[in-house]
């Protein structure tokens, strides 16, 4: 669980900042590879990438395996206005004194809306801590989502949310049973998405705070984007 809440708090931070992580993976095919540079950009569709503009991330040996190399990137969650849009990207290679670039990959980022239904009103927080898959769910980099609830006007399934939660609990007693909570995920079309739910009941005018995670048994839930 602690590290579970480490990885909370940093997926906190970029959703704040209206970000998301997404870990892109590279195999050497050989040995001798000195260095594996990701570039990477986001347009709207049917736009193309411009280069001179793109971000680029060095990527590091992984111990999940000796020829595994990973990158996070730190992905918006809105682009011109749009939650979907096109993430490019390709790979520069250096082994020895030659290099050479792979072909350039096109993704298209996509939501997916998860609910959460609290029959008895017990929660005033829900929220979704999740990561896209590359392969190997054990690299998803983490993420956080706010759920926000049907009939609160200032909350927003895909808006970025504060550090911790706000006091809300008499908002969210005052409207009617059952509540539903709505949260965004993003990702690259068809790529899997696990998650856990965040549950928090927190005001209480009898100071019975409450926190729990939702992990279906310990399995998660998943889904495909």
């Amino acid at each position: 669980m602690t590290d579970l809440r480490a990885a909370v708090a940093e997926a906190r931070r970029t959703e704040t900042e209206q970000l998301f992580g997404l870990r892109k993976t590279w195999f050497d095919p050989a040995p001798g590879i000195e260095m594996v540079q990701l570039h990477f950009a986001w347009t709207p569709p049917g736009k193309e990438p411009d280069w001179d503009g793109a971000d680029s991330r060095v990527m590091t040996p992984h111990e999940a395996s000796p020829r595994l190399r990973t990158a996070v990137i730190e992905a918006p969650r809105q682009l011109d206005g749009s939650r979907e849009y096109l993430l490019h990207h390709f790979f520069f290679v250096v082994r020895g004194t030659e290099w050479v670039s792979s072909p350039v990959f096109t993704e298209e980022i996509v939501t997916r809306e998860i609910t959460y239904t609290d029959d008895d009103g017990r929660w005033t927080h829900v929220g979704l801590a999740w990561g896209v898959s590359p392969g190997n769910a054990a690299l998803a980099a983490p993420n956080y989502t706010a759920a926000a609830m049907d009939g609160l006007t200032f909350e927003d399934p895909g808006a970025g949310a504060p550090a911790e939660p706000a006091p809300i609990h008499e908002f969210v007693q005052a409207r009617p049973l059952p509540h539903v909570f709505r949260g965004l995920v993003w990702g690259p079309r068809g790529a899997e998405v696990g998650y856990v739910v965040h549950l928090l009941r927190t005001g209480a005018p009898d100071g019975n705070d409450e926190e729990v995670w939702a992990d279906d048994g310990g399995a998660r839930w998943t889904l495909t984007l």
